[in-house]
């Protein structure tokens, strides 16, 4: 997990959210965001998951987790807003639309949570990473 966290900048910016239970990821494998690697690290049983998909699928993930994982975990998340940012950019490919939403994510936290857990860049992965 160590090495997918120290990595996860290596090909863009990587969608990371941590809860009291868990870190969810999507790791860009390539460059240019045609393939993604989906992590999940659940603290209790140590026990990483890991997945490639193309990026249209991990843009559906993405969606799921926050609309149904994290939502459980951040009280006020505003995940109505977050489906609409998310309807202005169905039009795009897949390799657009991820990208787009995790800079949603991270540059407009705060309009969506008051205390969205999401990982902002590189400097936040040692936290994350004491966690392991």
């Amino acid at each position: 997990m160590v090495g997918l966290l120290d990595s996860s900048f290596d090909n863009g910016t990587p969608f990371l959210i941590y809860t009291s239970d868990y870190i969810y990821g999507l790791i860009p494998v390539d460059p240019e965001g045609k393939r993604w690697r989906e992590i999940s690290f659940m603290f209790d049983e140590k026990e990483l998951e890991t997945r490639e998909m193309a990026a249209e699928l991990s843009f559906q993930f993405l969606m799921e987790e926050v609309e149904k994982g994290l939502s459980h975990y951040v009280e006020d998340l505003n995940v109505i807003k977050i489906k609409g940012f998310s309807e202005t950019i169905k039009d795009r490919s897949g390799e657009e639309k991820i990208r787009v939403i995790i800079q949603e994510l991270i540059n407009n936290a705060g309009s969506y949570s008051s205390s969205l857990p999401i990982v902002k860049s590189q400097d936040d992965i040692q936290a994350l990473k004491s966690k392991v």
